[in-house]
């Protein structure tokens, strides 16, 4: 009958059939990090696992199979070393994590949203909007402009080669028509690989809707007060201006039709299509003026306004 030593009945565990598990992925400044191992090849529950930070005994032990941090500020570097005894192995197995704690940020714009002028907030995007996503990485890896930093863009979790890039750190869509939200997202490394953040923002569609102001001959459009329904009309004649927040006609306003009625019937678009001037020919009772505004290009953009006048 053979004889087989201990020696001969060891085993070598390959550096690749221990996998280290980092969560999450790409983690921000001081967030909580998680990094864990597995292996089909050998029980690590087994196995004598120390880990080491800037050459610092950290943890130690049999069976430690995960360890958990947190990152550090941007612009810094954790070395995380572990080292594995696999039970019965001959061989010992070396793994170094390299942490840079990364971030970027997501900033947005509707860029044919519109708003009136003076307004102190930005546009909403409607739907089939257009867009602008630009991303700012937040790292000294930038020295000037873009940085030497590529950009994957997603769009719904799809990716997009033809906008992702080297340098590309902008991304223009239109949004969903039929969907109430666009998730975005980026991903951002650099080309000496120290540096590597990912974000995601939503970017979700808002209902257009129209105000209505009153235009005074001396002073202009009076923005800081909108015209309630039931508003008396004590002029002679007034000038009614129509806002339509956050529709996507900036730009576009010769593609899209102005729809005018008082008390249900159409009348003329004006010479000024966003300006109606009222003359009651009588006192007492009601006016209701009612605009539609509609896209003759894009389906869903449209926006109706209604404004009761007591006259």
């Amino acid at each position: 009958m053979p004889v087989f030593s201990f020696a001969e009945t060891q085993i070598t565990v390959q550096e690749d059939e221990i996998i280290v598990s980092v969560s999450p992925k790409n983690p921000q400044p001081y967030e909580e990090v998680s990094i864990s191992l597995s292996s089909f090849a050998t029980d690590l529950n087994k196995a004598i696992i120390t880990w080491q930070i800037d050459s610092k005994i950290v943890l130690s032990g049999i069976g430690k199979t995960g360890y958990s941090l947190t990152a550090s500020g941007p612009n810094t570097t954790i070395l995380l070393n572990i080292t594995i005894k696999p039970v019965g192995a001959i061989n010992t197995i070396s793994k170094r994590i390299i942490l840079s704690p990364s971030e970027v940020e997501l900033l947005w714009e509707s860029l044919d949203g519109y708003v009136p002028p003076f307004y102190k907030g930005k546009a909403f995007p409607s739907r089939g909007g257009t867009i602008k996503v630009i991303a700012i990485p937040n790292t000294d890896t930038i020295k000037s402009g873009s940085g030497s930093i590529s950009y994957t863009w997603k769009n719904n979790g799809e990716v997009l080669l033809g906008v992702s890039g080297y340098n590309k750190n902008s991304y223009v869509f239109k949004n969903d028509l039929f969907d109430s939200k666009n998730e975005i997202t980026v991903t951002t490394s650099s080309v000496g690989e120290n540096y590597n953040a990912e974000k995601t923002i939503e970017v979700g569609a808002y209902n257009p809707k129209i105000l209505f102001y009153k235009k005074s001959p001396t002073e202009g459009v009076l923005y800081n007060t909108a015209l309630e329904n039931n508003t008396i009309l004590n002029e002679d004649e007034m000038t009614l201006v129509a806002v339509p927040y956050f529709l996507a006609i900036k730009g576009n306003e010769d593609n899209f039709l102005y729809n005018w009625s008082i008390n249900g019937d159409p009348i003329q678009t004006p010479s000024k299509k966003t300006e109606l001037t009222i003359r009651p020919t009588s006192r007492g009772g009601y006016a209701d003026i009612n605009l539609v505004l509609e896209s003759v290009n894009e389906l869903f953009q449209k926006v109706t306004g209604q404004l009761r006048l007591t006259l």
